[in-house]
């Protein structure tokens, strides 16, 4: 039976055809969805807004949908993901640059690479991000580890212990800065 549709089940789904027309022959519905998932996106994460710019609503009328309503939805989960990476706060705004549709080639990262003057290990790597992620956290949230812990999605008393671990704070719990 392999490669076969079961006839039974044709014939009861053949009772009453349905006729759905493409999401690209639904230009309207396009926009109308993407708000959609967004919204589901937002109650998931618990983030305080999903907005679509004006540049991406462009984008998703252009793109022709070949993988209907499922693709809009992982295209729209995807690019949520990646703007929460690049965005402090709870508002997320997707460009155009957090889409990569199917078919098209991968953005280019915009970091220019350097030569590499010596080489350094993953575990090194790994811990200057997080010392660059936590700084530039803590400088977009005033200094305060409550919202620069939310904004990472990290528990604060994990964010002091990861910050302390980094040398990004001394050996004494701040206690002015700790909410």
């Amino acid at each position: 039976m392999e490669g076969r549709f079961r006839a039974d089940l044709y014939h009861r789904l053949s009772v009453f055809p349905l006729s759905v027309p493409a999401l690209r022959e639904r230009e309207s519905d396009v926009v109308l969805l993407a708000g959609y998932f967004c919204e589901q996106c937002r109650l998931r994460m618990g983030l305080a807004q999903v907005i679509l710019s004006e540049a991406t609503r462009a984008r998703l009328l252009a793109w022709s949908w070949p993988g209907n309503v499922r693709e809009l939805e992982h295209a729209i989960h995807r690019a949520v993901v990646l703007a929460r990476a690049t965005q402090a706060g709870n508002d997320i705004v997707l460009e155009p640059q957090h889409f990569q549709l199917a078919g098209e080639a991968p953005a280019l990262p915009t970091v220019s690479p350097q030569p590499a003057a010596e080489a350094v290990s993953l575990r090194e790597a790994t811990e200057a991000f997080q010392r660059e992620a936590i700084a530039s956290a803590l400088a977009a949230n005033g200094r305060s580890w409550a919202a620069t812990a939310r904004a990472l999605g990290l528990d604060v008393a994990n964010l002091h212990r990861l910050a302390k671990r980094l040398g990004l704070k001394g050996s004494r719990p701040d206690k002015s800065s700790a909410g």
